[in-house]
């Protein structure tokens, strides 16, 4: 979550091929999951799978985040936030 900014995002230059486990979803970017523990504990509302040269846009105030991955495979991300002057 980034309070200051209007609209964040993450674009996917490369994925591990770990992302491909619709099960797993190791590596998926997520929504609604606070960073923080809750009682009760608050599951992600909706998931996105990353492609290569996918980009993803979204407001800043929504909670995301990163599900962990244990693929030795190489990730990498571009993420930026538009915020006002």
């Amino acid at each position: 979550m980034h309070p200051r900014g209007w609209i964040s995002s993450a674009f996917y230059l490369d994925v591990p091929a770990v992302v491909d486990d619709e099960e797993a979803r190791e590596g998926w970017l997520q929504f609604g999951r606070p960073g923080c523990l809750t009682s009760p504990v608050l599951a992600a509302e909706h998931m996105v799978k990353p492609e290569r040269g996918m980009l993803v846009l979204f407001p800043s105030c929504f909670w995301h985040g990163t599900r962990p991955f244990s693929d030795p495979g190489h990730r990498l991300t571009i993420a930026f936030d538009v915020a006002p002057r």
